[in-house]
């Protein structure tokens, strides 16, 4: 999952180097952390709403 991620960044990355320097280097600085640790991230955000449809399944049960 995070390779996906991460190549999508890349190609935003490359397709506005030419636009405007600043945002290029904000492209490369947002691969470099979706690299680092984006997928955990990512997977911590959807434990959270997997637990959140947990419980509400659960209080509907009560």
């Amino acid at each position: 999952m995070t390779g996906s991620v991460a190549t999508t960044a890349a190609q935003a990355a490359t397709q506005t180097q030419n636009a405007d320097p600043s945002q290029a280097r904000f492209d490369e600085a947002l691969q470099q952390a979706v690299a680092s640790g984006g997928g955990q991230l990512i997977a911590q955000e959807m434990m959270k709403i997997a637990q959140e449809v947990l419980n509400e399944a659960l209080a509907d049960e009560e």
